[in-house]
């Protein structure tokens, strides 16, 4: 996985959980219908995507300072 820190947002624009769901979802649900069209099942493919999501947030965790 790439290094986080260049992913982390600096966009002030982002202001709420719901205002970041509404601009990712179409392209979470883009990843997905391209899985289900190379023939993965559509549950299969949201597992997979939320499964790398999960990994990410703990990588993220890791790296938090204590």
């Amino acid at each position: 996985m790439s290094n986080v820190v260049e992913f982390r947002a600096k966009s002030p624009q982002v202001k709420t959980l719901s205002d970041c769901r509404e601009a990712l979802e179409p392209h979470v649900m883009k990843i997905v219908a391209e899985a289900v069209g190379w023939g993965f099942p559509p549950a299969e493919a949201a597992m997979v995507v939320a499964d790398i999501a999960d990994d990410y947030i703990l990588m993220l965790s890791r790296e938090l300072p204590h």
